[in-house]
Parts: structure tokens; sequence; C-alpha cells
């Protein structure tokens, strides 16, 4: 069989390709951040510290704000939890009083076995209002935005002095909308990142560009990464690079190096990519004939 062959490096993706260095990051609370699972970024810069630039200018862009008050009903199941379980020693200090306390703690274990379902049925009905309120708002938009086509058609057959401009139409049809967008951002423990300057402000944007209500709506349906929301409103601005290595170091894999903020904490590990030899092989297609011979009283 005639075969020849050659063999090449290369990286495992072309979107990877002269980047050596993959970085995964990870919250100290992936729930608070919005995250849905660890972030990777790629970079091929040989130096820790300018790596953690890099970390940081991705993070502002690419993932989504932080959200302290996603922890706020955990952390109130837990503590209530917590609050439930009481000891009295009323015998004073003996043998039988320990006895009796290590068996309400047990007691008081298999009570709180069952927890798991008032956390399912406390999910499905945070679920559920916010699939509800969700849809009261997408209705409540459209027909925010239905008066304003009307509006538009009759401000054509009016003088050029008369003419409504954006922000008036949008202070015009916010009021019929106002109560849906803040009960919906309540339920889904946004209302902090946007004031109702902003939303005004996006309205009539929105209206002055011709831009759909599912357009308006796209900024508050989910949360967006941290450029998108007002500069006061970012919880991350000062930030503090933690390392075991010295920052000027080159990257290594396996380091692992942490950025600091007042509230939370960006865990990096750095990861190399490694390089995958690849050989290629030429099989001749005549290689593969063969001929199937068939004796005559071989029955077919």
């Amino acid at each position: 069989m005639a075969a020849y062959g050659r063999r090449a490096e290369l990286r495992p993706t072309q979107a990877c390709l002269g980047l050596p260095f993959r970085l995964a990051l990870a919250l100290q609370d992936l729930a608070a951040a919005g995250f849905k699972r660890v972030k990777y970024v790629y970079v091929k810069f040989k130096y820790i510290q300018r790596a953690a630039l890099v970390v940081l200018e991705n993070y502002y862009k690419d993932f989504t704000i932080y959200n302290p008050n996603l922890l706020t009903a955990s952390k109130f199941r837990a503590t209530k939890h917590m609050a439930g379980l009481k000891v009295y020693n009323v015998d004073g200090p003996s043998n039988n009083a320990t006895g009796q306390s290590r068996a309400m703690i047990a007691a008081a274990a298999r009570r709180r076995d069952s927890s798991h379902n008032e956390l399912y049925y406390e999910e499905a009905e945070h679920e559920r209002r916010v699939k509800k309120r969700r849809a009261r708002l997408v209705v409540a938009v459209e027909e925010a935005f239905v008066h304003i086509q009307r509006l538009q058609a009759e401000e054509q057959q009016k003088a050029p002095g008369e003419v409504m401009d954006p922000r008036e139409a949008a202070q015009a049809i916010f009021p019929s909308m106002a109560r849906a967008l803040q009960k919906y951002l309540r339920t889904t423990r946004q209302q902090h990142y946007h004031s109702m300057e902003s939303i005004l402000q996006h309205l009539a944007f929105c209206i002055s560009n011709s831009m759909t209500p599912k357009a308006f709506l796209e900024r508050y349906l989910s949360a967006g990464p941290t450029l998108q929301y007002d500069r006061e409103r970012w919880l991350s601005t000062q930030w503090r690079l933690v390392s075991e290595e010295a920052v000027t170091n080159g990257l290594q894999d396996g380091i692992v190096f942490v950025l600091k903020c007042l509230d939370f904490s960006l865990v990096v590990t750095v990861k190399k990519i490694p390089f995958i030899v690849l050989s290629e092989e030429f099989i001749d297609p005549k290689s593969h004939k063969f001929v199937l011979r068939l004796q005559s009283e071989t029955s077919v």
C-alpha cells in the first residue's frame, strides 16, 4: 500500500490561535453575579499583572452585572432554619441532659430533612410570579407603543411647531407601563439598577429611532453587562490584585490569583492551552480494490 504523511502542530481551535493561556473566572458567589457557569478568557500575555487587566476589561463588557440582591432569599431561608433550632438544658450539666440535647438536635435535623420541599415550592412560586409579571409587562409595553404609533399618525397632520418631541412622547406613555415595569423589576431584584430618569431616556431613544417594544424591553427582561448601566450603579470600581506569585512573573499552568473589590472577588485559574500534533497520511485509493472470486459450485 503506497502512503505518505506529514506532521503539523496547531492550537485546538482557531479562536485560540496565538493565545497560549486560558483563564477560568469564577466569582466567590456565582448566583449573586448572575453567572450561569464559569467564564473563560483567552490571553497571550506573559505576565500576571497584564492578564489581570485583560480579565477586568472582559468582566465589564461581557459579564452580567453583580447583583447581591439575588442572595437575599437564600440567606433569609438559612437564617430562618437556624432560628428554629432551640435547645434547652433545664437539668444542669449532666450526662442525661447531654443525651436529651443530642436527641433534640437529631429530631430537629430530621424535621429539617423536608426543607428541600420548601425550597422547591419557593422557587416554583417565584418562577410563576416572574412569568406572570413578565407577561403583564410585555402587554403593557406593546399597548403603549401602539398608542405611540397612533400619536405619530396624528402628529403628521399637525403644523411643524406643534409636533411632540420623543421626550414628551415618552413622558406621555410611561405612566401606562410604569406599574408593570416596577413590579417586574422588584420581582427580579433589578430595581436598584434602573432609575425613572434612565428608563425615560431609554424610552425616548427607542421612540426617536422607531424601535420595537421588544427592543425597549431587552434591557429589563434580563441582566446585561456592567457597561450597560450608569457608572453610579456599579458596585465594582476599585480592585486589588492578590497573588502568591509576584505579579511581574510570567503566567504558568495552574497559577491562581484573585481580583478583589469591596463586595466580591474574581478567582482566576490559569490553564495552558496544549499543542495538538496532527499527522496526515495519504492512502492510495487503488490499494482498496479487491477481487471476489466465486467458484462455480458456490450457490449465490
